[in-house]
């Protein structure tokens, strides 16, 4: 458990960072639009991340009540 909240936690970190400099980046160099598509791209791939954490997390929870029945 531990080490997914870290993998969870360093991962996005890293995502958050990167959306920040790139958008920093356009916005710097004058170009709005592509600022906010890249925003709009990197916001889309943070969610994406965490939808797929929480499903990963409920199949987890699933296949060990599952094996925890079986052994009953």
């Amino acid at each position: 458990m531990k080490g997914n909240l870290l993998k969870l936690c360093t991962c996005t970190a890293i995502e958050v960072m990167t959306a920040i400099g790139v958008t920093g980046y356009l916005v710097y160099l004058g170009q709005p639009i592509l600022a906010l598509i890249s925003t709009i791209v990197f916001a889309k791939l943070i969610i994406f991340h965490f939808i797929m954490d929480y499903y990963d997390k409920k199949t987890m929870k699933r296949s060990g009540l599952m094996k925890i029945k079986m052994t009953s």
